[in-house]
């Protein structure tokens, strides 16, 4: 869908049906793609919407990431080794592009009762352009700011059209409901994250999934600072409630059973914030998967 005169939204279909995962292209000169997908995604939704508009796959110039997570960057070797196209990601991306099984193994380290080792799924790719925060790069035309969100995972960014006041912000804004906020990295940076973005003149946030409250990736006006208030809200309440939950059983617990406990939002989510509480000198971490109030 056209959402302003040069940037469209494409709503992939992913693993549900009713679900997608967002990808945006910028037309210019040449054709820059704002997150790849999956691996099946640039054949089974880009190309083709592409082609709707009367333009061609050997005109895409970029390829540049809101994160390294494999439903947004799968299907970046594909589009680099059919485009030659520069692909840019956060530089704290950069290591997961190249080793796909890093995460999982990650993961597998801090969590390893919930995550028990994967296997890649996607293929490693090079990255031509490392951002920063603040960095403001030119894409046909598009002046693009890159304002670094880490919280969902570490290289999270939001890349801001300033003129058009267009935020494309992948999984950096979770939205509340609906087992959200799903956190892979740190419940404080994404705070801090979120309450850095509501400062920022949004005019349009576009999503990488349909996130609840709204259920829909594009959001225009006061809906989008909607949407940062409700992922502020929900991460300031489950973190409460997941210091309380602890500080109140007076016994060891894993995220997998207080969430079992309180039914909110994920474990993987819990144990970040578990991590944060640890930190915090709040928690003690005193076995595999194992917390306790300090």
């Amino acid at each position: 869908m056209r959402v302003t005169e040069t940037i469209h939204l494409i709503e992939c279909p992913w693993s549900r049906p009713g679900y997608f995962v967002s990808s945006c292209i910028l037309i210019g000169e040449t054709i820059a793609i704002i997150d790849a997908g999956t691996k099946e995604i640039p054949k089974a939704s880009i190309y083709p919407y592409i082609r709707s508009l009367g333009r061609k796959i050997s005109e895409v110039s970029h390829l540049l990431l809101t994160h390294a997570h494999f439903d947004h960057c799968g299907g970046a070797a594909p589009i680099k080794r059919e485009t030659a196209c520069k692909i840019g990601v956060h530089e704290l991306g950069k290591p997961f592009l190249s080793d796909p099984e890093l995460l999982n193994r990650q993961l597998h380290e801090r969590f390893p009762t919930l995550f028990p080792r994967g296997k890649a799924e996607f293929e490693p790719v090079d990255a031509d352009i490392l951002f920063k925060d603040g960095d403001v790069i030119d894409v046909n035309g598009h002046q693009l700011r890159i304002l670094h969100v880490p919280g969902h995972s570490p290289c999270s960014i939001c890349i801001v059209d300033e003129e058009e006041g267009v935020y494309i912000c992948g999984d950096s804004v979770q939205g509340r409901g609906g087992n959200r906020p799903l956190l892979f990295h740190s419940s404080a940076q994404y705070l801090e994250s979120m309450q850095r973005l509501l400062k920022e003149p949004i005019k349009i946030l576009i999503t990488g999934h349909p996130f609840p409250p709204f259920n829909k990736a594009l959001l225009v006006g006061e809906e989008a600072k909607e949407h940062v208030h409700q992922s502020i809200k929900a991460i300031e309440e489950l973190s409460k409630l997941v210091w309380e939950t602890l500080r109140n059983f007076r016994k060891p617990m894993s995220p997998k059973q207080i969430y079992e406990k309180i039914g909110v939002s994920r474990s993987v989510t819990i144990g970040c914030i578990l991590e944060d509480l640890e930190r915090e000198g709040k928690a003690e971490k005193v076995g595999e998967d194992l917390w306790i109030s300090s």
